[in-house]
């Protein structure tokens, strides 16, 4: 994974390049990238549990943003979200901030429960660097996976969040 973190130092683009390139290469994921800047890695293999995806997006730099904000955001989201077709119910849990190498961490677990009775588990967060921000999002049918997943993604990105620009 450290070589991972080091090739991702080497691929950013300083903030005066219009379109900032991030690349992963992680093992046992398959990246694929939308129109909107998205970076999704879907998992490939055993190592992250079927049905996992971890995303993450360059996003406006708000370091005025607190965790209240962050929370309430996602409260809103999630009972926009409660009335979509296939949802029972959708619940926020767990809001926290914390710091990581002097990156600001906000982050939220999000369960949906769906009529066919399955439950996903999603970690939502928001990293603050010195003058950079990304979202970063794992989604999978397992808590505990979720977690993991997250984690595994969560130092790379923290690293690419925490570098200044020149």
């Amino acid at each position: 994974m450290r070589f991972v973190v080091f090739l991702l130092a080497l691929l950013f683009v300083h903030d005066a390049v219009a379109q900032e390139t991030v690349a992963l290469a992680v093992q046992g994921w398959r990246q694929e990238s939308s129109p909107d800047g998205v970076v999704y890695y879907r998992c490939a293999s055993q190592i992250c549990a079927a049905g996992s995806v971890v995303s993450y997006k360059r996003q406006p730099h708000r370091t005025a943003l607190t965790l209240a904000d962050f929370e309430n955001h996602h409260r809103g989201l999630a009972a926009q979200n409660s009335s979509a077709p296939g949802i029972r119910d959708v619940r926020i849990v767990e809001p926290r901030e914390r710091s990581l190498e002097g990156v600001r961490v906000f982050q939220v677990s999000r369960e949906i429960d769906w009529t066919d009775k399955s439950t996903t588990f999603s970690i939502e967060a928001r990293l603050i660097g010195k003058d950079k921000s990304f979202s970063l999002v794992s989604d999978s049918p397992g808590r505990e996976w979720t977690g993991n997943n997250f984690e595994g993604f969560l130092r790379s990105l923290v690293t690419i969040a925490g570098i200044e620009g020149p």
